[in-house]
């Protein structure tokens, strides 16, 4: 699925999942009344129906949960990146306490960060390392360690700079780790797959004999499975697709520390 939602745009994805999975049930609804003729009499509609319904309502059960919790996890995502961008910028602007050198040094290392940060938003979103930008982070990290406080206000924000530098730290492996870890496992994914394949699999087996009304009933149901299989897909990657974490929140942290 990771190649999938790396190499797979998304309107062809939504072609996929909303145009090929319903015309593929089409053609198996064809296969399938040829080769069962005596289920178009629908003689067992009634025991095939409660088994569909039965098999609908986990699947619903289990997609909405899934569902749920990949936009809770986006969410967090996106945080993460907030976080990272904002504690830098909360730095520059405490680094007021001392003179004007030390200010200008800190800002333009923050600003230099954030900015490599977005120049190199190809391989965060991959999840490999960003070496510049950890180069980045370790000098400001040398250039809060030099300074020499002489006031309780710069001796406060020493002291708070150190923290806020060590959690960007974390936060920056934790935006790589997101960015490099589907959000679901693989047992879960062939949980969802499997699901899928029965629910869909078991609408074969209801003998409607109006043709026409079978067909709509199977395109129904197949384009929500569908969209159901889209989202899980858009969203068990944060950092890809239409619905993803980009860098903003790195380049308004540039536009703030530049003004």
């Amino acid at each position: 699925m990771r190649w999938f939602a790396l190499n797979v745009p998304e309107w062809l994805s939504i072609l996929i999942f909303l145009g090929g999975l319903p015309a593929l049930m089409l053609i198996l609804q064809t296969i399938v009344r040829r080769t069962f003729p005596n289920w178009e009499r629908g003689d067992h509609n009634d025991a095939a129906g409660v088994m569909l319904s039965a098999a609908v309502v986990v699947y619903s059960v289990a997609i909405g949960l899934c569902v749920v919790t990949l936009w809770g996890k986006l969410d967090s995502a996106q945080q993460a990146t907030q976080a990272e961008a904002t504690n830098l910028v909360a730095i520059a602007e405490g680094s007021r306490v001392f003179d004007a050198t030390v200010q200008e040094q800190i800002r333009s290392e923050a600003i230099a960060y954030n900015r490599d940060v977005v120049d190199h938003w190809s391989l965060r979103i991959r999840g490999e390392s960003q070496l510049q930008v950890g180069r980045d982070l370790d000098g400001l990290v040398a250039t809060v360690g030099q300074l020499e406080p002489r006031t309780e206000a710069q001796r406060a924000f020493v002291e708070d700079a150190v923290g806020r530098l060590t959690q960007a730290g974390e936060l920056r492996v934790e935006s790589v780790r997101l960015a490099h870890d589907q959000q679901l496992p693989g047992v879960v994914w062939l949980a969802v797959l499997g699901s899928s394949v029965v629910v869909l699999g078991l609408c074969l087996t209801c003998g409607v004999r109006d043709g026409v009304l079978r067909r709509i009933l199977l395109i129904g149901v197949t384009a929500t499975v569908g969209i159901n299989l889209f989202l899980v897909t858009e969203l068990n990657y944060p950092f890809y697709g239409d619905i993803r974490v980009g860098p903003d929140s790195y380049q308004n942290a540039v536009t703030l520390l530049a003004e």
